[in-house]
This record gives C-alpha cells, sequence and structure tokens, in this order.
C-alpha cells in the first residue's frame, strides 16, 4: 500500500509565521502525485525526516498547555492524520487507470469543500467563523447601537487571531481560547506607547499621542479602532463575552456548529452600584435657575428637564417630532401625552409607550413653539446638512418639525454638566469606576448626562410607587426587567421617618 508523505512548503506567511502541509505519494515507478492541503502549521510543530532530497516530516505537538496555537495545532495534526489514512485506502482501491498527476489534489480538494459536480469541477471555499459573523450581522434586527457594539467585538477578534497568529474557527474555539480572549481584552491597551514625534502640528505643545508597539502596528492598522482602546472595565468585558454568547446560540440554531465554548463557562454578572439621579426638589431648582444671560445653556436646560419628566433614552429624544404629541381622553378630561415606539424595542417586540405631559413639560414645550416653523433637518450631527437644508429650503410639515433646537448629543452631555455647576447641583455622591471596580466620590455634576435624565424619572417614580411594571410602561422598560433592582433601595426620608419614632 502505498504511504501518504507529508512535507512542510518552504514559504511562509510573514503575517501568521505558518507553512502550508503538503501530501506526497509515490504510486508505481515513475509517478509522484503531491497536493496542497490548504492547512497551515507553525514550523515548530513539525518534525523533519531527511529522506534523499526531500524534507519530510510529522506534525507533533507535544505541549499540553491549552493555548490557541497548540489548540489549533492538534486539530491540523487530526485532520492530517485522517487525510493520509483516508488517501491510502482509496488509492489502493482506485484502478490504475483512474490515476492522473491531479487525482490527490481532487482528493483534499473534495475532503476539505465537500461534493464536487462531475461536468464542472468549482473549488467553493466553506465560509470561515467572521463570514458566518457577517451573516448574523445581516440577518439580525439590532439597534444602531447595539450594531456598533457587535463591531467592537467583531474587530477585536480579528485583532486577537492575528495576535495569537491563530485563525479563529467554530471548531477550535474552547472555552480555553474564551478564556485567552478575555485576556486579551483585558491588557490591549498595554501594546500603545506615547509618542511624541506623531503628535500633528496642531496637537498641543508636549501632548503625546498614543502609537501601537512595533510588534502591534501592523495588526492595528488592519482592524483598527476609531480611537485607541483605553483600558477596558469588567462590566464592559463582560458585555462583549455576553454578545458574543449569543452569536454562538444563534450558529447553533441554526446548524452552524455543534460548538458553543460558553456551555462550560458562566459569565458572572456585572456589578453595578446604585443608580444616581438627582431629586424632585433638585430638579425644580434646575428648572427655576435663571440662565438666560446664556441662550444655549439655557436651552439645554429646559431639554434636559424635559426629558427628566418623560424619561425616555436620548436616541428616542432625539428623533421626536411634533406628531409625537398627541391628546388621550382620560376620566379626568384630555390630556396631552408624548407617545414614542422605543428605539431598542423598534425592531424586535415593539412597544408604544405614552406619557402624559405635566404642566412644566407643556410649559417647556410651549416656550419653543417657535420651532414648529423650523426647517427638519439632521441638525444633530452634520453642519453641512443643515447648510444644504437651509440653501434649498427644504419644506417641512407642522407634524415633522422637531420638538427643541437640538445640538450634537456629545455636545449636549457637556452642557448638562455645565447646567449643573450653574445651578449649585454639585453635591458628593458614591459611584463605582467602571474600569478599576473601585468605588469612588464624586461631583454628581460631573457625572451628569442625558442619561441620568431618565434615571432621575425612573427612580422618583419607583420611590413614590414601587411597581416596576407600572414605571415601565411610562420608561419602556420590557416587562420584568432586572433594572428595577437597582431602585429598590429606601431614600433618605423614609430612614429618617423610622429613626424618628424612635
Amino acid at each position: 500500500m502505498p504511504n501518504v508523505l507529508k512535507i512542510l512548503s518552504k514559504k511562509t506567511n510573514p503575517l501568521f509565521g505558518k507553512s502550508e502541509i503538503i501530501l506526497s505519494i509515490r504510486y508505481g515507478r515513475d509517478m509522484v502525485l503531491r497536493a496542497k492541503t490548504h492547512l497551515f502549521i507553525h514550523p515548530k510543530y513539525f518534525e523533519f525526516q531527511k529522506e534523499g532530497h526531500v524534507v519530510l516530516g510529522e506534525v507533533v505537538v507535544k505541549s499540553r498547555i491549552s493555548s490557541p496555537e497548540v489548540i489549533q495545532a492538534k486539530e491540523v495534526r487530526n485532520k492530517i492524520e485522517e487525510m493520509c489514512r483516508l488517501f491510502e485506502d482509496r488509492i489502493s482501491e482506485e484502478k490504475p487507470e483512474n490515476i492522473t498527476p491531479d487525482w490527490l489534489q481532487k482528493q483534499v480538494d473534495l475532503y476539505v469543500y465537500g461534493d464536487i459536480s462531475s461536468k464542472e469541477t468549482v473549488a467553493v471555499k466553506p465560509k470561515s467563523f467572521f463570514d458566518h459573523f457577517d451573516d448574523y450581522l445581516a440577518v439580525s434586527q439590532f439597534s444602531e447601537s447595539r450594531r456598533k457594539h457587535f463591531l467592537v467585538l467583531y474587530r477585536a477578534l480579528q485583532r486577537y487571531g492575528l495576535y495569537r497568529k491563530y485563525e479563529i474557527s467554530f471548531d477550535t474555539f474552547a472555552p480555553a481560547i474564551v478564556a485567552d480572549f478575555e485576556r486579551f481584552l483585558r491588557k490591549e491597551h498595554t501594546f500603545f506607547v506615547e509618542d511624541k514625534k506623531a503628535a500633528g502640528k496642531d496637537t498641543k505643545p508636549d501632548v503625546a499621542i498614543l502609537v501601537p508597539v512595533p510588534k502591534y502596528e501592523a495588526i492595528f492598522e488592519k482592524f483598527p479602532e476609531c480611537r485607541v482602546p483605553k483600558q477596558r472595565g469588567d462590566n464592559y468585558i463582560k458585555g462583549l463575552l455576553i454578545i458574543l454568547r449569543t452569536f454562538f446560540i444563534w450558529a447553533n440554531k441554526t446548524g452552524k456548529t455543534q460548538c458553543n465554548p460558553f456551555s462550560e463557562r458562566q459569565i458572572k454578572d456585572g456589578i453595578y452600584g446604585t443608580p444616581v439621579f438627582i431629586t424632585d426638589d433638585e430638579r425644580r431648582q434646575i428648572y427655576e435657575t435663571d440662565l438666560s444671560y446664556d441662550t444655549r445653556l439655557e436651552q439645554q436646560r429646559d431639554i434636559f428637564i424635559f426629558q427628566c419628566l418623560i424619561g425616555c433614552r436620548i436616541s428616542d429624544l432625539y428623533s421626536m417630532r411634533r406628531s409625537n404629541i398627541i391628546t388621550e381622553k382620560t376620566s379626568k378630561g384630555d390630556r396631552k401625552c408624548i407617545s414614542y415606539i422605543p428605539r431598542k424595542t423598534k425592531d424586535g417586540n415593539p412597544i408604544t409607550v405614552h406619557v402624559p405631559l405635566n404642566a412644566t413639560a407643556l410649559e417647556i414645550l410651549k416656550k419653543y413653539d417657535y420651532m414648529k416653523n423650523e426647517v427638519l433637518v439632521d441638525n444633530r450631527y452634520s453642519r453641512e446638512n443643515i447648510s444644504k437644508a437651509i440653501k434649498d429650503k427644504t419644506q417641512t410639515s407642522i407634524s415633522d418639525a422637531p420638538l427643541f433646537p437640538l445640538i450634537a448629543q456629545q455636545r449636549y452631555n457637556e452642557y448638562i454638566k455645565e447646567v449643573f455647576k450653574a445651578c449649585g447641583i454639585t453635591r458628593v455622591v458614591s459611584v463605582i469606576n467602571p474600569t478599576t471596580g473601585e468605588i469612588e466620590q464624586k461631583s454628581i455634576a460631573d457625572l451628569a448626562s442625558s442619561h441620568l435624565a431618565r434615571r432621575t424619572f425612573v427612580g422618583n417614580l419607583y420611590n413614590k410607587v414601587q411597581d416596576p411594571n407600572l414605571v415601565g410602561s411610562l420608561s419602556g422598560h420590557k416587562e420584568g426587567s432586572r433594572a428595577f433592582a437597582r431602585y429598590r433601595t429606601i431614600n433618605i426620608d423614609i430612614k429618617a421617618d423610622l429613626i424618628d419614632k424612635l
């Protein structure tokens, strides 16, 4: 029986440092069949044995450490051994007239790519791990922010594969790989160093920018982020692992793989502190403070207070139009409400949220009643869009007019911090540092943001009526949401009343 011999190609991939394994069979006296296996391995896992002028060898993996490289090397070894046994049996059973110079290559391609048409030989490359990830992103209905989170994970996995010189696949994605990927996420920020020379002309003096170390430079250039990765917190990393688990669950359900490294590895819940929000009195203080000396500050203060009174997310607030204000009939007469479908639920299980507007919210809306005549443009992100709309005299209906003079979301958050300081809302609160997990004391003004408005709405309502389903119907939280567990705290007024009774 002819023996299948293994040869390691002299060509090495400069990025991965791996070489392709080639199979060879001597058939009869004059014919030598060769075939590329499409399987690559690091030369250190190939033990060479000279036979004449040909450098032969065996794939040998002695290491007991389950590193990504070792796991893949064992996977390659097992596939090569299976190929050799299979082709030795087939060639001994094959008729001599069917043994052509390309017989072995056809057998390898059939093994790797599956059945080949008898009329036309078409090498169909099997889908990679990332091809399946692309399919998942294409068929899944995510909000834009969640899609961006998945893409962060996608690029991190690509960089991890290059860093470890490891081709990520379903078959080799073992629990040990998940653990190693987690370690990579925790230390990726250390692959960058300060470089003052790389700073441009517009950079302030003595300010250095971060650049990747030489070993990581090619990797980060191939799969970059819009900014250099900072030290990642425990909750953020757990969030990335959770969405990676979600992808594997989809792959299992759709028959893409039977592998699920998370079946043996649990992800612990994130650690969150008690939500920080302002009281009703602090909210009134902010609204009643005279900020007329700064029109932009006053406008953003009003928008923030309105958000505190309806509890929506920033993305929903920026999408609201005059048409979202409706009139509902109640037992006490007609009541103006804001009606919207939260973007977070729009594509999955859409729910319509109706929030009655109180006197302060109506007063704010009336103050900006002039906005109904404004041109509707995407003024959150691009001055170019605004200029174009004004130049083209874009028409809009009153129902589609924006509620407020909106600015970029990042600038909105910056103005909120200024508003808090201008209104004297600077009390110190205890928070958990998301990166280190340590408890820190900070001014609430430094923590102020658009999401604090949503927490203020939910927190104050929940302190009054501790019914998560009732509050959730106003905030857009789904029924049974675990978010309310963090609001289940006894406020200081209740504690003081109890102590006074002693």
